[in-house]
């Protein structure tokens, strides 16, 4: 049982807060006044959607208030009771981020976000939208919907209320399989039809002979590879010997050639040197250098000073260029055509805002003319058809002229404010120019200084080259001389190293006959092993690809076997499947038969309640081709369709009764019935009778109703709760509730 929902912004309603009971629970108002709202905020509490927007005629973001003014964000909370368990959720819409949501049992927190919310409620509810929104919630107009189905279409929306799609679905499916599996089937058997079993163990045994005969030849080539390997290796490691010797020889010989070469360039390189003590050297470059140092020290200076003086000279000039392009910025710039541009702006906006508003109100007034039928939706008087066509053709007009002039009013807006932001950019220019060119009023003076010190400092340079020279002539024969003590001790002990070599030389033995007959015989050796190895190398390849023709067949054999297994388990899944989906036909026949059998004891009963005349004496819903009609039985015990012969009031209430039976039917948990302008075409009694089953049969069947109705008759089905909805449309007001007694008519007056 739903017992309170509160609305913050949604649609018309801009603080809304209902209690509700058991039993009958009535919105009265005219047309616009808000109160199919409410049934949407319960859909939308519940299930996170609407039928408007599960059939994407608006979206979410269009429940928010958007009259007088467009609102940020609006929020539901209801309060409902299941099983003896309180339940509140809250859900949130905005504008400028995603929805949000929370659903709480016995006030602990239990889901958190949109998906998770709707998942819980249908937990709970024991309901998804799709059965609400059909067997439980009727939208305005839309209380013989199925009656306006096509043909044909009837069953698909009878079986997905009885989720019987899911068998169809299935049943397609298992279809599907079953023609995968035949056509698997055939393909196997025809890639089969491509092998001949016996010709490939012919092949096998003849592969598997010729493997045993090339495996013995590959035996007897590796045991003389084995034999010539090791007299090649033995004669390798002596001829290794003989190099070995050989190679230290023409190294000690080398060496000998290279010590001799390098003595006799030391002793030049003495001779030529001059005949100078390195002390007095060393003595005369330390005077020269102490010299050098102090003049490159102040040298050192003017030029760090110059490079400074430089420096500023560039951030002076800069500083010039800067404070000249600030005033030529400031000649330019005009105040008062920035203040002349700030006020007409503010103007033509305030112009814009005004007309738009004065547009909405004529688009809004065109489009409740449309929408209403014979009665004002300002006054809600009698209004005849030409007089409501004069009224839009004329209210079209000012909207097309004012519609016009906005859209001159906008283009002029948006070309004065591009002006406007770059005239607003240009004063904070002039600004920042003004402080700028104060900061730099001394930087000529400042330039003109830092050159007159720069042209002294150029003045002071120093010439080091003359003495730097000097100093490095110094340096290079203090370094000469040194050299010439080493190499003199260096010539020494290489002459000790040559004598070391030429002893060295005579200790080792060596035949160079011998030297050439080995190495003969080992180059033979190495070409015999190539050969011997090249051809076992083509018997392993061989034998490499005849090993691989053998698996080839022997794996042709196996998916040989393996499919025609496989042939013998595809036809039997394939009769296996078409056998499961004939079964998934007949339990949608059994499960049709049940709930149609069920549902015409229902609807008989409810008939003999509201239908108060004797043209029709039952009603009953049958299958026939395929498709499901909704028929009433006359006085003669014939059967006629509902949508065919039926007058505009017995069709509304066999709708309204097939309307509650689904209800009951289809929901029986729920016990909850919602009916939105249930009495259109019914006339005087029938209205009255409906009204009197409302208030004492259906409350018996149901825990809770809500009706929906313009007609003040139907307050008398009120058991509890009456709500009054108000809303003055020309005013653009949001939506203003009254609770009224159940004794208590449109006037405020006692019904006794």
């Amino acid at each position: 049982m739903i017992k309170e929902i509160e609305l913050s912004n949604f649609k018309s309603h801009k603080k809304t807060q209902l209690k509700f009971t058991e039993r009958n629970n009535i919105f009265v108002g005219i047309s616009g006044s808000g109160k199919s709202t409410i049934l949407d905020a319960i859909c939308f509490a519940f299930f996170g959607t609407t039928p408007k927007i599960h059939k994407r005629k608006i979206r979410v973001s269009d429940l928010i208030m958007n009259k007088p003014i467009r609102e940020e964000s609006a929020k539901i909370k209801i309060n409902f009771e299941v099983d003896k368990k309180n339940y509140e959720i809250r859900r949130e819409i905005c504008l400028d981020r995603p929805p949000n949501a929370e659903l709480r049992e016995n006030e602990k927190l239990i889901a958190i976000n949109q998906a998770q919310v709707t998942e819980a409620v249908e937990h709970i509810l024991k309901i998804d939208y799709e059965l609400f929104s059909r067997a439980i919630y009727a939208e305005q107009d839309h209380l013989d919907y199925f009656l306006t189905l096509p043909p044909g279409n009837r069953i698909e929306y009878i079986d997905q209320l009885l989720k019987l799609s899911k068998f169809e679905l299935a049943r397609i499916k298992t279809t599907s399989i079953s023609n995968k599996f035949k056509s698997l089937k055939n393909a196997k058997e025809e890639t089969l039809s491509g092998f001949d079993e016996n010709e490939l163990k012919n092949t096998k045994k003849e592969a598997e002979d010729y493997l045993g005969k090339l495996s013995d030849e590959i035996s007897s080539s590796k045991d003389k590879i084995k034999k010539l390997d090791a007299t090649l290796k033995e004669n390798m490691e002596k001829l290794k010997n003989l190099e070995e010797k050989k190679t230290k020889i023409e190294e000690r010989k080398n060496k000998l050639i290279e010590l001799k070469t390098t003595i006799s360039v030391f002793q030049n390189e003495i001779k030529e040197t001059p005949k100078k003590r390195v002390g007095e050297v060393e003595k005369e470059l330390k005077n020269k250098e102490t010299v050098f140092n102090n003049l490159e020290k102040k040298e050192l200076e003017r030029e760090k000073e110059e490079s400074t003086l430089l420096s500023k000279i560039n951030e002076s000039e800069k500083r010039v260029r800067e404070k000249k392009e600030a005033e030529l910025f400031l000649q330019t710039f005009d105040e008062e055509k920035f203040s002349l541009l700030e006020k007409e702006i503010e103007e033509l906006k305030e112009t814009l805002i005004n007309n738009k508003l004065k547009k909405q109100g004529l688009d809004n007034a065109i489009k409740n003319l449309k929408e209403s039928k014979e009665r004002c939706p300002t006054c809600d008087r009698e209004l005849k058809r030409e007089k409501r066509e004069e009224l839009i053709n004329k209210k079209e007009g000012e909207s097309f002229l004012l519609n016009k002039k906005n859209s001159e009013l906008e283009n002029k807006f948006l070309s004065k404010k591009q002006e406007f932001e770059f005239e607003s950019k240009n004063r904070e220019k002039a600004n920042f120019f003004k402080k700028r060119a104060e900061q730099l009023k001394r930087a000529e003076q400042d330039l003109s200084n830092f050159k007159k010190r720069l042209e002294v400092i150029k003045h002071e340079k120093i010439d080091l080259s003359d003495i730097g020279r000097g100093v490095r002539d110094l340096k290079t024969l203090l370094e000469k001389l040194k050299l010439v003590e080493t190499k003199k001790q260096e010539v020494r002990n290489l002459k000790q190293e040559q004598e070391k070599i030429e002893n060295e030389i005579k200790k080792i033995s060596f035949d160079e006959l011998e030297f050439d007959r080995l190495k003969k015989e080992v180059e033979e050796a190495k070409r015999s092993l190539s050969t011997t190895k090249l051809d076992l190398k083509y018997k392993e390849e061989m034998k490499t690809e005849k090993e691989k023709s053998l698996g080839q067949i022997k794996k042709d054999l196996e998916f040989l076997q393996k499919n025609k297994k496989e042939v013998r388990f595809l036809d039997y899944a394939k009769s296996t499947t078409l056998k499961f989906a004939d079964s998934l036909i007949e339990i949608q026949e059994v499960l049709r038969g049940e709930f149609v059998k069920t549902l015409n004891e229902v609807m008989n009963e409810l008939w003999g309640y509201i239908y108060l005349y004797e043209d029709y004496i039952g009603i009953r819903f049958k299958i026939e081709n395929r498709d499901y009609l909704l028929q009433l039985c006359d006085l003669k015990n014939r059967w006629v369709n509902v949508e065919g012969f039926s007058s505009g009031g017995e069709r509304v209430i066999a709708s309204l009764v097939m309307r509650i039976a689904l209800s009951i039917v289809l929901a029986p948990n729920l016990k909850l019935l919602i009916l939105d302008e249930p009495t259109p075409n019914l006339d005087s009694n029938t209205i009255e009778n409906l009204t009197e089953v409302l208030r004492t049969k259906i409350t018996e069947l149901f825990e809770q109703v809500f009706i929906v109705t313009h007609d003040e008759r139907m307050t008398q089905a009120g058991t509890d709760y009456i709500y009054e909805f108000k809303r003055e449309l020309s005013k653009k007001e949001p939506t203003k509730v009254r609770e009224r007694s159940i004794y208590e008519n449109e006037e405020g007056y006692k019904n006794l």
